[in-house]
């Protein structure tokens, strides 16, 4: 096939690239709304016992819970997507999405049923997190699969993208609700009108997947005969063990750095009351992620020329000189209620996010296609697992005597100081990792041994 014919992005793939943007799109629109609404949320299911920054602490943690339970719906969808295969599997995962978004919008609240209204939040969290998880496993590998060898980066750069955009549009609708109903209305019934809002999207991606055809990589693996009895179980023996670790610790420093960001921009920005109010601040916020959602495809984009592994490093660098400076400039504007200074500062939280763009495209290139989804999914959500918990690393941190003299009662140095601790992480981590966007995705191997400073082989192809 000539390399004018590779970089075409076919129909198959075009329609592949849409569905998994639209299924990104929502997990992070039903999360961001977990965020957002934080605010109110904290009145409807929270106990009015305890300080304000612990009630706000306990709502987000039913966000980390969505996160944690992602490794537990890759396992399960990524490990069958590899026996079976993807297609199917993606209609069962979306359709349960939607079902939960149903679900929370009719839950019951604490002056309806005490702390059991709680209890129920958290549980429909943790189920939402396992379809979530078996959405990234299945629908990114499917997504890679179908493209062309060296557009790899820009299609996963797109579909990753959704994710931002779904915090985006989930900004702008909590906007349009709380601006359109009053005060005493979000609380009675607001809220349940933008967790139903995310049903809306799900009917469309499940019309796309159901014109879909199979992955190309996983037909002819099967063809093959090369489908694992046991693919999940597979990645936990050496030499392939080696590889997971490397992605586990890669990922958990991105989600250190992610959520430090996403969690604790609209408590920055809000402060209690003191900050923006409510319309303003998920304005903002929205024009943030939506810079992100640009910026996930432009990186996306030059990893196909500069490749996955050195741009990364060198933007983690980045990550490490800029990230307090963009949290005080963000603190600033909220003590000061300066729109203008919040812009910059929203521009400069977006910069902090870019490397999720590549993230797609390389965690395909680090399995084969025999374990591939499973490997993308859980290898992806393991970094929830120790990541998620970012608000109590944030707490420990906003309890450490010299950061507490700095930010006294407003959290800003605290999650900045998680984020440049992610940021080390992710460096550190791709020192043991090849660079991989040259490697086939039909002749990928694993490593051979723990491997520093690219010396692995992954994939026929030498890392440099």
């Amino acid at each position: 096939m000539s390399a004018k014919i590779e970089t075409k992005l076919g129909k198959d793939t075009r329609m592949a690239m849409i569905s998994q943007f639209l299924g990104f799109m929502l997990d992070a629109y039903d999360m961001a709304l977990v965020l957002i609404m934080a605010p109110i949320l904290v009145k409807e299911f929270s106990s009015p016992h305890g300080s304000q920054a612990w009630q706000y602490i306990t709502i987000v943690f039913t966000y980390s819970i969505t996160m944690a339970a992602r490794p537990v719906g890759s396992a399960i969808f990524g490990h069958y997507a590899d026996k079976i295969g993807r297609r199917s599997l993606l209609v069962f995962t979306i359709g349960g999405v939607g079902l939960i978004s149903v679900f929370s919008a009719l839950m019951p609240t604490q002056a309806m049923c005490g702390v059991w209204a709680y209890v129920i939040f958290c549980a429909l969290r943790f189920v939402m997190g396992c379809f979530f998880g078996g959405e990234y496993a299945i629908g990114h590998t499917f997504a890679i699969e179908h493209s062309p060898s060296d557009r790899r980066g820009l299609v996963g750069g797109f579909i990753q993208s959704g994710f931002p955009l779904g915090f985006v549009l989930a900004s702008v609708v909590f906007a349009l609700i709380s601006h359109t109903v009053s005060s005493e209305a979000m609380l009675q019934y607001g809220w349940r009108i933008a967790f139903m809002t995310g049903v809306m999207p799900v009917i469309l991606a499940l019309i796309i997947r159901k014109s879909l055809p199979e992955s190309p990589e996983f037909k002819k693996n099967k063809a093959l005969g090369k489908i694992e009895k046991a693919p999940f179980f597979s990645m936990f023996k050496p030499p392939a063990l080696w590889d997971f670790l490397q992605v586990f610790a890669f990922m958990t420093g991105l989600f250190l750095t992610d959520y430090s960001v996403y969690g604790f921009l609209p408590n920055i920005l809000t402060l209690g009351g003191r900050g923006f109010d409510t319309t303003t601040y998920s304005l903002i916020y929205g024009f943030a992620l939506f810079m992100a959602f640009l910026g996930y495809i432009f990186y996306g984009w030059i990893s196909d020329f500069y490749g996955r592994k050195n741009l990364t490093m060198g933007y983690c660098v980045f990550l490490i000189i800029f990230g307090v400076p963009s949290y005080y400039v963000l603190y600033n504007a909220a003590v000061t209620r300066n729109v203008t200074l919040a812009v910059v500062g929203a521009i400069m939280a977006a910069m902090l996010k870019l490397a999720w763009g590549v993230v797609p495209a390389y965690l395909s290139e680090r399995f084969p296609t025999s374990r591939r989804a499973v490997g993308v999914g859980f290898g992806y959500s393991s970094g929830a697992l120790l990541g998620a918990w970012f608000s109590v690393y944030v707490w420990w941190a906003h309890r450490i005597p010299f950061i507490a003299a700095i930010e006294k009662k407003d959290m800003w140095l605290s999650p900045a100081v998680i984020l440049t601790i992610g940021a080390v992480m992710t460096f550190v981590s791709l020192f043991f990792s090849p660079e991989t966007k040259t490697v086939e995705l039909s002749s990928v191997e694993v490593s051979k041994m723990p491997a520093a400073h690219g010396v692995a082989v992954t994939g026929g192809v030498a890392g440099r």
